[in-house]
């Protein structure tokens, strides 16, 4: 199983508070290599931070997590930012 992205981009929007991305943006919270039309202009080069499925559970999460756990943990967090930015309802992660 691969985490279900829907693409909508609102992880690389919303950054501002997380320090471990702190270098990921300038102050404002949107990741600096985020574009509204392209969106990851760095995708296949970026962080590990932003890999869910290609690393970043094996090496920093994997505390008591399964890995079904981890997905879940972070469709919960997507689905919360999709809906305080009332993004349709079809975009939602179902784990």
């Amino acid at each position: 199983m691969t985490y279900p992205c829907t693409k909508c981009g609102l992880c690389c929007k919303n950054l501002k508070g997380i320090s471990e991305l702190d270098y990921l943006h300038n102050g404002n919270g949107v990741c600096k290599f985020y574009d509204e039309i392209k969106a990851c202009t760095i995708y296949e080069e970026r962080p590990l931070h932003c890999r869910i499925d290609e690393g970043f559970y094996k090496l920093f999460i994997n505390s008591g997590l399964t890995l079904q756990e981890y997905y879940k943990k972070n469709a919960e967090i997507c689905n919360q930012l999709q809906q305080e930015n009332q993004i349709n309802l079809a975009f939602r992660i179902n784990i």
